[in-house]
């Protein structure tokens, strides 16, 4: 097996084929050597069957009258055919009357007298056939060497295999001869296919034979010099795009830089001038006098801590979301009693219910669970003040359902609702359905995006669909443990 491995395709072909010509013509040797053995041993035994009958009839006269010399002038006949081994004449007591030639004993423990049989061993044939005349009177005997017909079936089985042998080279020769042409077409091929696999260049095959093969060169040059084009077309194209990788990833390299340094400036630079304010707005507001003239003052006042409040809490999404989206953010699992987490989020809410004069009620189980507290907080809070924001005088409804391995929580509205097409679109960043400067409600947009990464991270999912009649409902639901 070895040896066929280190050759080529042609030369693996040349052997199959040999070796399959030489079993079929091992194959046609044998079951010739079959046919002419048995066809010529049908017809030597019908030949020296027929020849012991007439031997048979020749000696009927000299074994009525019992004439010994007749007889064996009747057997020197017979014996002197070369074939012939031994010729005898018995009589019906199974006495011999006359014989000649070498004496071999046949087995005549098989034989049948009483009519034409014979039989066989390795060198001759014992044919016997009876004498009658009116009655059975005896038999004959003939020996026949097989020497004659062995050296018949030599000669016809050598010119046999001298035919066949000419007869598969010539086939080996011609089949040698049309395999080069396709055998040498696929190593060629191969060759250049080899080297254009290991990067090389300019490699063209040049084989040529019938219009097939000369159609066959043309199109493998012409795929060979589209490739080489496609690849120079792209190396180049590569080659752009890694500059314009590499120009990008500076970009952003010095764009992350420039991030890290708005973000340091944001809760530095501005959050703690805005703690400042906020802390003046407190005090003044405990400062202004209760006399009815000072009630616009008071209420001037109100709005200005509102919005200091709001850009307070816009700062702290901006921070909180640029944390997630740096993956700095690290979850926290505790116990938490579920119904005191539900009732401070709707505490939190009190001052948007009231400023809208919704309702909300708070529905599901008391129980203690395993997960973060802060992160399911911050997600009911985000969720439900969205609900307070966009409803006004309506009803907002709070609810969970605790299993084995989930908390399950509704958050529904009787607000504006969201449109169906946007439902996809309202857990992105900056993204809300109203994006113009004059839009009647406010915010920025990091609201449900920060809810949704929170919401991963717990590896829990939130989902919105519309409520009937008019409204949202959130559903949010993260895997949890049970105490």
């Amino acid at each position: 097996m070895k040896y066929f491995g280190r050759l080529n395709l042609q030369q693996r072909f040349n052997w199959l084929i040999f070796i399959t010509i030489v079993f079929v013509s091992c194959l046609l040797i044998g079951l010739m050597y079959q046919l002419m053995s048995k066809y010529s041993n049908d017809y030597t035994n019908h030949y020296w069957r027929e020849h012991t009958k007439t031997f048979a009839d020749s000696a009927l006269y000299s074994v009525i009258i019992g004439s010994t010399s007749q007889s064996e002038t009747i057997v020197h006949s017979f014996a002197a055919d070369n074939n012939v081994l031994m010729a005898s004449i018995y009589n019906a007591q199974h006495e011999l009357l006359a014989s000649s030639g070498d004496a071999i004993g046949c087995d005549r423990s098989t034989a049948d007298f009483l009519s034409s049989d014979s039989t066989d061993t390795a060198d001759y044939w014992c044919f016997y056939s009876p004498i009658y005349h009116e009655k059975y009177l005896g038999y004959v005997e003939l020996v026949i060497s097989k020497a004659e017909y062995k050296a018949v079936l030599r000669n016809l089985l050598s010119g046999s295999v001298l035919i066949i042998l000419f007869f598969s080279c010539c086939i080996f020769l011609i089949v040698q001869r049309l395999s080069r042409l396709f055998t040498s077409t696929l190593l060629e091929m191969a060759a250049v296919l080899k080297k254009v696999s290991q990067g090389d260049r300019g490699d063209r095959v040049y084989f040529s034979g019938s219009a097939e093969i000369d159609n066959m060169r043309v199109t493998l040059n012409e795929m060979l010099s589209s490739i080489e084009l496609t690849e120079t077309e792209l190396e180049k194209s590569v080659e752009d795009r890694t500059s314009a990788l590499k120009i990008a990833l500076e970009s952003s390299e010095t764009a992350n830089i420039y991030k890290d340094q708005i973000m340091s400036m944001v809760s530095h630079e501005m959050k703690t001038p805005l703690h400042a304010i906020s802390g003046y707005l407190q005090l003044l507001a405990e400062r202004l006098p209760a006399e009815p003239e000072h009630d616009e003052n008071r209420l001037l006042h109100s709005k200005a801590l509102l919005r200091v409040n709001d850009l307070n809490n816009l700062i702290d999404n901006i921070l909180l979301h640029a944390k997630l989206e740096a993956d700095r953010y690290e979850i926290s699992f505790s116990s938490i009693n579920v119904a005191s987490l539900m009732s401070a989020c709707a505490d939190n809410a009190a001052s948007l219910l009231h400023r809208n004069d919704n309702r909300l009620e708070l529905d599901g189980p008391d129980a203690i669970l395993l997960t973060d507290g802060e992160v399911l907080r911050h997600v009911v809070n985000n969720v439900l003040s969205n609900a307070c924001k966009f409803t006004l005088n309506g009803h907002i409804s709070l609810s969970w359902r605790v299993s084995s391995t989930f908390l399950v929580v509704d958050v529904s509205d009787t607000g504006c609702g969201i449109p169906v097409e946007f439902h996809s679109n309202i857990f992105d960043a900056w993204w809300q359905v109203d994006m113009s400067l004059g839009r009647k409600y406010g915010g920025h947009g990091l609201g449900l995006a920060i809810t949704k990464q929170f919401v991963n991270r717990l590896g829990g999912e939130i989902s919105v669909v519309s409520n009937n009649p008019q409204g949202s409902i959130f559903t949010i639901r993260v895997p949890i443990g049970l105490f």
